[in-house]
């Protein structure tokens, strides 16, 4: 009986345990249900997405960017090949992990590597480049140890090549990373980071044509990060192409002149506003910048003594000096204050209450007509007319000629310079202006400061009588399928409403400044050459020389402009330099007009 009811007992137990088991079996698979619902309908389509990710790629194709020619149709800038290193960040070793393998095989410390692989997780499942341009032996060693380096690859990606190093490097630019503060700004439309973008010069200004359309490429992936097959791919739109109004060949040229100093080049054509050479020294090779550069090597460059990157006939700031006087003659001969039976005398000096100021010439030019004075570049005679005129309508025809306010060349980063006034300086000093001042003013000194392609522009009105045309580089820009997106076509600015009596004079005083004046030494056999030199005084040291002019003198093809910073002598250091320009821009018409010729017979 006992047993019996040990039995009942054990029963008993089993069924309980059964019972218990059946309830937890019951309780578990109810659990899983509502993990399965949750996991299915609540989050799944985020699972179903990051299944997606985890097996397909999403790859950029950079879009080449569109390549520049100079107005002969010779390539200067063009596009290579260059090996890349990019990161899925979504397949990738955790950051510390990856910067230490990958620090080693590409010269980049790990707290760099490891920054930029924070910024890269704001889109975790597409490649986004960490190191551009890789050498060969980065290449191979990278190759050597992909297998252990998750969610690292290799693209091969067009690169910018400017093939004549710093040829026109102002003029054309240089191309890098796009920076935060520029991503965050408006001034860039349909760009992300990591982009390359124009930085400067024509790069930049024309950034959106030469810039084209990224490809994209949707690749499938084992799980070791092997492509499978391509899914979707879209090529990239190349950007288009610019022809430039600069003539290679006298750009080389004038640089080449121009090596030894500091200073600025401008060759244009007075009646269109086209702009054949701009040369401003020294310069740089735009190369450097298609890499990553270091912030010692930037600093270094950016920080230099040469300011090499200020392109100085936009950015410079200068005082004119004597090529100013053209500005004082054309406002003395407008305001009928003098005329060619009209004489001053010069001994050497002038007079103001208990001021004297010096002409250059000691001895003096004795008596001067306003021809003599711009011949001679007579600082008595321009002293005379200063006074007469007054500060205010000097500085009238100085902003009726476009000094004090930029010039809206295609180019970033132009400056205005400063044409003074009583206002300006009551405001700016806290000071009354005084009669010394305009006599200052009236030879292009003292306050009154511009940049070269200022005077250039000014030159180039007084060479076409009064009209102004928008300077400009890009004759047409054309499309990666052979169409004309934009042609540029002469555009009349403005006209300057003067007597052709008052340009008629100045000029001619112009073309005695080369015949027998100040500017001798810019002339150039069998051609009539019309110009003024300028000795621009400088606080910082040795005198800025100038020389500015046009040939031929009686239908001008061409302006020229030349600026010799800490030059001296505007006839010694500057107008020897115009006269080997001028001779070469002439020596290249005619070649060029000799083909023609053999090629229309």
């Amino acid at each position: 009986m006992f047993s019996q009811k040990n039995e009942k007992v054990s029963r008993e137990f089993i069924q309980t345990r059964l019972s218990n088991l059946f309830m937890l079996m019951i309780i578990f698979f109810i659990l899983l249900l509502i993990n399965l619902w949750y996991l299915q309908i609540i989050r799944g389509k985020e699972y179903e997405l990051r299944a997606m990710n985890n097996c397909i790629r999403s790859l950029v194709e950079e879009a080449p960017r569109g390549e520049i020619y100079d107005q002969k149709g010779k390539l200067m800038v063009t596009n290579r090949p260059a090996v890349n290193l990019s990161v899925v960040p979504a397949e990738a070793d955790d950051d510390q992990t990856l910067s230490s393998k990958l620090s080693p095989l590409i010269s980049i410390e790990e707290p760099q590597i490891v920054e930029k692989l924070t910024q890269m997780k704001q889109n975790p499942f597409q490649a986004q480049t960490l190191k551009r341009d890789l050498n060969t032996d980065q290449v191979i060693a990278i190759e050597e140890q992909k297998y252990k380096l998750k969610g690292i690859l290799l693209e091969v990606q067009p690169e910018r090549k400017y093939l004549y190093q710093d040829l026109a490097a102002h003029v054309l630019g240089y191309v890098n990373e796009i920076s935060m503060e520029e991503l965050n700004s408006s001034t860039w439309e349909n760009v992300s980071g990591g982009d390359i973008v124009g930085k400067n010069g024509i790069e930049k200004h024309y950034d959106a044509y030469l810039r084209g359309e990224k490809g994209s490429k949707e690749v499938e992936v084992d799980a070791l990060g092997r492509e499978i097959a391509t899914l979707i791919h879209q090529e990239p739109v190349a950007g288009n192409d610019l022809y430039l109004t600069i003539d290679s060949e006298l750009q080389q040229f004038s640089q080449d002149i121009l090596v030894e100093h500091r200073g600025t080049v401008i060759v244009s054509e007075p009646h269109t506003g086209r702009i054949l050479a701009m040369v401003s020294q020294p310069g740089y090779d735009p190369n450097l910048f298609t890499q990553e550069i270091s912030v010692e090597a930037w600093n270094e460059i950016a920080q230099s003594k040469e300011n090499l990157l200020c392109n100085r006939n936009i950015q410079g700031i200068y005082p004119p000096g004597s090529v100013f006087k053209l500005i004082t003659a054309i406002a003395a001969i407008e305001e009928g204050i003098v005329d060619l039976n009209s004489t001053v005398y010069c001994p050497g000096y002038f007079e103001l209450g208990d001021l004297t100021f010096k002409c250059w010439k000691e001895t003096g030019h004795g008596n001067q007509n306003i021809i003599g004075a711009i011949r001679n570049s007579c600082n008595v005679f321009f002293y005379t007319m200063g006074q007469r005129l007054g500060i205010d309508r000097l500085s009238h025809y100085a902003q009726m000629f476009g000094l004090g306010e930029i010039t809206d060349i295609d180019l970033p980063g132009e400056l205005t310079g400063l044409v003074p006034s009583q206002e300006w300086k009551n405001k700016a000093l806290d000071q009354v202006w005084y009669p010394g001042d305009t006599i200052n003013l009236s030879i292009g000194q003292g306050y009154l400061l511009a940049t070269p392609f200022q005077i250039h522009r000014m030159v180039c009105a007084i060479a076409s009588e009064g009209k102004v045309y928008k300077p400009f580089h890009v004759e047409k820009i054309i499309s990666p399928n052979g169409e004309i997106v934009s042609q540029f076509e002469p555009e009349l600015v403005k006209e300057i409403g003067l007597s052709q009596k008052t340009f008629q004079i100045v000029k001619e005083g112009m073309r005695e400044v080369v015949l027998k004046g100040t500017g001798i030494q810019a002339s150039v056999e069998g051609l009539e050459v019309a110009g003024k030199t300028g000795t621009a005084q400088n606080p910082q040291g040795e005198n800025h020389a100038w020389f500015v002019g046009f040939a031929p003198y009686a239908d001008p093809e061409i302006c020229i402009t030349v600026f010799v910073e800490h030059g001296g002598d505007g006839s010694q250091a500057a107008a020897p330099i115009a006269s080997k320009i001028i001779q070469k821009y002439f020596q290249l018409k005619y070649r060029n007009d000799e083909k023609e010729d053999m090629i229309s017979k």
